[in-house]
């Protein structure tokens, strides 16, 4: 596997783990405290990471294959 497949897109992680776009972007508004400090720590672990352009609405997600092992357990076999 290469470098570059350890990271994806919400989209790409919910496709490859099976589960519901939703799932993934719940996951991410980091709604209750806990969950936002989750969200915190995988960031400051190089987990995960956001990014928003200055006067922007929407930002963008990066996730990383450990995070969504982390989260969901290993990635299912197709």
């Amino acid at each position: 596997m290469m470098e570059i497949d350890h990271y994806m897109t919400p989209t790409e992680a919910a496709f490859r783990w099976g589960l519901p776009t939703s799932t993934m972007q719940e996951r991410l508004k980091g709604r209750t405290n806990r969950m936002a400090v989750e969200l915190q720590q995988m960031k400051e672990e190089g987990l995960i990471k956001y990014f928003k352009l200055p006067n922007a609405k929407r930002g963008e997600w990066i996730i990383s294959v450990r995070a969504m092992e982390k989260w969901y357990g290993p990635e299912p076999k197709k």
